[in-house]
């Protein structure tokens, strides 16, 4: 299925031609290993599945779907404001008049860049979508961590190992204590490239 053509007519009723045309070539780039287009159907995918999806409403389900689309258009791990830099890219496609639509898109996606589960109700069903690979178990946690590491394979292993041991460290206690046993595991795994 290409997920594009799936869901264009819903991205062509907000965003313009001009990006339509660019999201599957960004989603596409050679750079990315995890934040690829399989990342992309994860995150729609857990918006599906989730509990509170089914009592929604249209206008929250766009809102859903274009944050999905877009909260990782932007990536360059050689950047740290690859979100913002979406949103960027976000606000200049949005072609609709719906200035509302437009700011719920843009705090989806700033919801992404804390570890800090969201009790706005959207905010939470996309941040808790685009964390869900946290609760796949060890094994999807160690798939994971060698594609984010070919992302960043152009760092120093040190710096690389600094700034995931941090990152997973931020994640403890935020997905309960079965994955927080995964998480050590993961830890050693890190500590030890």
């Amino acid at each position: 299925m290409n997920t594009f053509k799936a869901f264009e007519d819903i991205l062509k009723k907000y965003i313009g031609d001009k990006a339509i045309y660019e999201l599957p070539r960004r989603w596409s780039e050679k750079t990315r290993f995890y934040h690829s287009v399989n990342h992309l159907i994860q995150i729609i995918e857990d918006i599906e599945i989730h509990p509170d999806f089914k009592y929604l409403n249209i206008y929250e389900k766009h809102a859903l779907l274009l944050a999905a689309f877009f909260h990782d258009a932007i990536l360059n791990p050689r950047r740290q404001d690859n979100e913002d830099k979406s949103i960027e890219l976000f606000v200049v496609s949005f072609k609709a008049k719906d200035i509302k639509m437009l700011d719920t898109v843009c705090d989806l996606i700033e919801t992404t860049k804390h570890r800090v589960r969201p009790t706005n109700k959207l905010q939470r069903i996309f941040w808790e979508a685009d964390n869900a690979k946290f609760k796949a178990g060890y094994d999807t946690l160690l798939k994971n961590e060698k594609l984010i590491q070919k992302e960043y394979s152009f760092l120093p292993k040190d710096k690389y190992k600094e700034n995931r041991i941090k990152f997973v460290e931020s994640n403890f206690g935020l997905f309960g204590t079965s994955v927080d046993k995964d998480l050590k595991k993961l830890l050693e795994f890190i500590k030890k490239l």
